[in-house]
């Protein structure tokens, strides 16, 4: 009885087979513009996840985003998600999350391998899914074909130094990798925290990222790494002096084996280069202010360099407005504009427009052009409304007033 629902969570709540069935009925037969799916928490187990897969496949192909992380999924109900992932069934999955499962080594090669072909999943989790070394070496090689996958979440799953090499090996193979329209590819996010990969593994990783073009965020929480393993990073962040691009975010918290040293050398690392923009670190030191302020200075001036020298928007808020600076009469005359921002750029402009998502293409590049023009002024909020809106506005007042009475 809900046609128009678009987002659906059921998260932490005791669901198994029967009633994951129940559910997924009613969805096919009433709810066919279903875009967000939550089912996390629950205890679907690999039965829940053959069902869920067979809906997808029948009545769920709008589906974008499904999380079904912990719900006691094993190898068998990886094989079922893995089988729907093949290219041919031709879903609108953009973002699956399978973290704390028990698909282990053997279910994340399967989902890895449906994934060689996949064109359009783009967010996957797999953390505390005892992925281990070897089950670590077999999905990096299956997405060394991969031209689509952007974000993958790997922490927490006992990889030492040996699965470091397999992620190395798959880094320095990026500049070979290019989509259908012959543009260079690969992840723009990697999460390997929570692993075991010391100082022999951030070697291995900074390796691979020596001639990776491709991987903007590394988030390294947790990985035991020490003084020893803190030239290796340096001389990633001095590479970023010449090459582009390069790391844009770097996250090394809880690594608590670090002193004033190890942060030393990140400081001087950081010294040169033009791309860095985010550093996040735990520091617990006797004068750890004299050694950040040195890092955050680099922040700062890449910051500038970037909205200067890269000519990418500035946003800003002041009394209460977004205004956004540069390109100002491209994007007024242009509507597809907003559609050639860097991925990064484009997300923290749409989601200070459109806090919730809420509002169609159209709508967007209305909200994007008035801020843009620093001078447009609104007399009340009705009229930013209905210029935004548009034919909606009418339709979205009466839901606002129903909603108050």
């Amino acid at each position: 009885m809900q046609p128009y629902l678009r987002s659906l969570s059921l998260r932490d709540n005791p669901i198994e087979q029967t009633g994951i069935r129940r559910l997924l009925s009613a969805l096919s037969r009433g709810c066919r513009e279903l875009q967000m799916l939550d089912l996390s928490g629950n205890l679907l187990r690999s039965s829940g996840a053959c069902i869920l897969a067979q809906y997808l496949l029948e009545s769920g192909k709008g589906i974008e985003v499904l999380d079904i992380s912990s719900n006691g999924i094993t190898f068998d109900g990886a094989r079922e998600l893995a089988h729907v992932l093949r290219p041919e069934f031709n879903l609108s999955l953009k973002s699956l999350n399978l973290d704390m499962n028990q698909l282990e080594g053997s279910g994340c090669e399967l989902i890895g391998r449906a994934l060689a072909q996949n064109k359009n999943l783009q967010v996957l989790g797999l953390s505390q899914n005892n992925l281990f070394d070897n089950g670590c070496h077999s999905l990096f090689t299956s997405l060394d074909e991969n031209t689509t996958l952007q974000s993958l979440n790997i922490s927490g799953n006992f990889i030492t130094h040996i699965g470091a090499r397999a992620i190395q090996t798959y880094l320095q193979n990026g500049n070979k990798r290019a989509n259908h329209d012959g543009i260079h590819c690969g992840l723009r996010s990697l999460d390997i925290s929570a692993n075991s990969l010391g100082d022999e593994g951030i070697e291995a990783l900074c390796t691979g990222l020596g001639n990776n073009r491709h991987l903007l965020d590394l988030i390294a929480n947790n990985i035991e790494v020490t003084d020893d393993g803190m030239p290796s990073i340096r001389k990633v962040l001095e590479a970023g002096a010449t090459s582009t691009p390069s790391l844009l975010t770097l996250s090394l918290r809880h690594n608590h084996r670090l002193s004033r040293n190890g942060y030393e050398e990140l400081a001087k690392g950081s010294r040169h280069n033009r791309h860095i923009l985010r550093i996040v670190a735990d520091l617990h030191f006797a004068g750890w202010d004299e050694v950040w302020s040195k890092v955050e200075m680099v922040l700062i001036r890449n910051t500038i360099y970037a909205v200067e020298k890269c000519r990418v928007p500035l946003l800003m808020v002041a009394r209460g407005r977004i205004l956004l600076h540069g390109h100002t009469q491209q994007c007024q005359t242009d509507a597809n504009w907003i559609t050639r921002l860097p991925v990064e750029i484009l997300q923290m402009i749409l989601t200070a427009l459109d806090k919730y998502g809420v509002l169609s293409r159209e709508q967007q590049i209305r909200a994007l052009a008035i801020a843009c023009n620093s001078s447009k002024r609104f007399s009340s909020k009705s009229e930013l409304l209905a210029a935004v809106l548009g034919g909606d506005y009418l339709f979205a007042m009466d839901m606002i007033n129903t909603i108050y009475s």
